[in-house]
């Protein structure tokens, strides 16, 4: 039995169970990412999904935004977007409006029935003794220009979605959101595949062909000259981006 720490990056470990909808829960397959990663909490190891374990919106629509784009796509600032939310909380009920337009991730707030404000938080995934090892970290994100006002802010949580600059992707609006991790290197070392839990229960209509083809994943970071557009990765590794 090896510690955590002693596992070479790109190693396998089971940490948590999650269930897609209605499926029998099942342990979470996750990669070392980095060990003391720079700009990570000291001697952290940081985890990845080794897949994708659900397709779900980075927001919802909201309609009483003043901006039009966020009224019908919902809202690329990650520091309000529901994902983050849910990511990091536990139990039910779980959401709470984080600005006054903000609007619950339903159904009918999602261009797919992938609404996910009647799942438990996130964090209802892993034991007591998995949650008291999952540590705070502290994040930069850039803003977009059109609403936000560029630049970036900070964010502290204990599970999120990483940058374009942590996967080998070029700095948005010349924003460095923390430092690469070891696991990226090239467009074929970012295509990421969906899990059988999630292919076969997910209810959105858009997704791959087969399991063992790439998708689409969410990145933190904005696309700078939208209000709407979240930053994402291609099927095929490259850089991308999808309404929120």
């Amino acid at each position: 039995m090896k510690f955590l720490s002693e596992l070479p990056v790109g190693s396998k470990v089971k940490f948590g169970n999650y269930k897609v909808e209605g499926s029998v829960s099942g342990p979470m397959v996750w990669l070392v990412a980095d060990k003391n990663h720079a700009g990570y909490p000291a001697n952290s190891v940081t985890l990845l999904t080794e897949k994708m374990i659900d397709l779900r919106g980075f927001d919802a629509k909201e309609p009483s935004n003043s901006n039009a784009d966020r009224q019908s796509s919902g809202n690329n600032r990650y520091l309000h977007s529901n994902l983050r939310q849910w990511l990091n909380k536990s139990g039910h009920p779980w959401y709470a409006a984080t600005h006054g337009a903000d609007a619950p991730p339903n159904d009918a707030g999602m261009s797919q029935p992938t609404g996910y404000d009647d799942e438990p938080g996130f964090l209802s995934n892993f034991s007591n003794d998995e949650l008291g090892g999952i540590l705070n970290t502290t994040l930069t994100v850039a803003r977009n220009t059109v609403t936000d006002g560029g630049g970036s802010e900070v964010v502290t949580d204990k599970v999120f979605l990483l940058s374009n600059t942590e996967i080998g992707l070029a700095n948005e609006n010349s924003i460095v959101e923390g430092s690469l991790l070891p696991l990226f290197s090239n467009d074929a070392s970012r295509i990421a595949k969906l899990t059988q839990q999630a292919f076969i229960n997910t209810k959105s209509t858009s997704k791959p062909t087969t399991v063992n083809d790439g998708w689409y994943w969410w990145l933190r970071t904005p696309c700078a000259t939208f209000s709407r557009v979240v930053r994402s990765v291609g099927s095929s590794g490259t850089l991308f981006g999808n309404n929120a």
